[in-house]
């Protein structure tokens, strides 16, 4: 089944725009369109976002007010060559997206990892920073980290049952925080909370509620660390880390999905 994904191009000179992106186009089976009330019907729409493209109106506000559940793919550019480089070089790395996080269907993941927090910022990404881990005997950072400012609301990811539940702000790296057990072997780890709001073996449903965000543990401000692990990553080598922790970015799904 083909992916739900437009290109938007700027009317004006609009042959032009559609030349410019004909290789992506085909490479992806991308639609195309003039008509931003057309590219809102598909789930994800890249916007060739140009100066005054648009007849003076900010399209991706536009889209996003009227279309509030699509995925916006904004490219900055001041004309069709600089379109083709950019989208050429999408073709060449398999990126259909670029480096914008990809769109994926919940139903087709091993388990599937809805936002934790409220709000859609990763500060940290996994694997990242060796050198302020290697004391950790971590090859890098075992998780993600995500904006939550104090006594905001962490949300749990994915059904399962609370195995484990840290009350004491300083017993351990993490904080207080929370771990959930989910199908197919994964488990998360939510930690630095300030508050704990679930019990240990309470069943619990994606985006429920399960505590408030603060910095307790080894952190240095207020915000949520998730770690995601996988029964027998490790032994499988499917991960560089130990503790059969991996890399959750892959399961998430992103807020507009």
């Amino acid at each position: 089944m083909s992916e739900s994904h437009i290109l938007l191009l700027p009317k004006e000179e609009y042959f032009k725009w559609v030349k410019a992106c004909q290789r992506f186009v085909l490479a992806f089976g991308v639609t195309i369109t003039p008509n931003p009330a057309k590219a809102g019907t598909k789930k994800n729409v890249t916007i060739a976002n140009s100066p005054d493209g648009f007849n003076n109106i900010d399209v991706v506000k536009w889209l996003n007010d009227r279309f509030p559940n699509i995925v916006i793919d904004n490219i900055e550019i001041n004309n069709p060559e600089e379109l083709k480089q950019i989208l050429e070089e999408r073709v060449l790395t398999k990126k259909r997206y670029g480096d914008m996080p990809v769109v994926v269907d919940p139903t087709e993941l091993e388990i599937a990892l809805y936002w934790p927090t409220d709000y859609p910022i990763i500060t940290q990404a996994f694997g990242v920073n060796p050198q302020n881990y290697a004391m950790w005997g971590l090859p890098g950072h075992e998780g993600l980290d995500f904006r939550a400012p104090w006594n905001t609301n962490i949300y749990a990811c994915s059904d399962g049952e609370v195995f484990y539940v840290e009350t004491r702000p300083d017993e351990h790296p993490y904080g207080k925080h929370i771990r959930i057990q989910h199908e197919n072997g994964f488990r998360t780890v939510y930690a630095h909370l300030q508050e704990v709001l679930v019990d240990f073996g309470q069943d619990v449903v994606a985006k429920q509620l399960i505590g408030k965000a603060d910095s307790t543990g080894n952190s240095t401000g207020s915000h949520l660390h998730l770690t995601l692990k996988k029964e027998g990553a490790t032994a499988r080598r499917e991960t560089a880390f130990g503790g059969d922790v991996v890399d959750p970015t892959p399961y998430l799904v992103f807020p507009n999905d």
